[in-house]
């Protein structure tokens, strides 16, 4: 009898520990009071003027330093970098990773491959490396 009580438990596992991460859907907006949103509407997370990125729980899960890197805040690893222009952003691998286009208040984001990916205010703009953080391929649960 405990052999299929564990086989059934061992086979929920999965459902359990993924159950509580956040689905994020494209594209991701980035607030003027940096909320960040994703497509439905519902808070993914906070990007606050001081370049502090959390997650929608509040906990801080990276941050962008002096440099312009954008920083695992568990790990310290640099995920990636601002362009020296502050359109343009670069993953740890120098790969080019999406650019920004000014719209007057706001910027939108584009991948690499030139498909619209989201939407940072102005004031945000520096920081628009956040959005690196809640992209479906790179949620922080998911990060190496």
């Amino acid at each position: 009898m405990k052999k299929p009580l564990f086989i059934l438990l061992w086979a929920m596992l999965p459902a359990f520990a993924f159950a509580q991460q956040p689905s994020y859907k494209m594209p991701i907006i980035i607030g003027a009071d940096g909320k960040v949103v994703d497509a439905t509407g519902n808070s993914v997370g906070l990007v606050s003027k001081d370049g502090l990125i959390m997650d929608h729980a509040g906990h801080k899960i990276a941050f962008v330093d002096a440099n312009g890197n954008l920083v695992d805040a568990k790990t310290n690893k640099k995920l990636g970098k601002m362009g020296k222009n502050g359109m343009t952003y670069y993953n740890a691998d120098g790969q080019l990773e999406f650019t920004l286009k000014d719209n007057g208040t706001t910027c939108d984001i584009f991948d690499a491959k030139g498909k619209k990916i989201g939407n940072v205010h102005n004031s945000f703009k520096g920081s628009a490396c956040a959005i690196h953080c809640f992209m479906a391929q790179h949620t922080h649960k998911q990060s190496k």
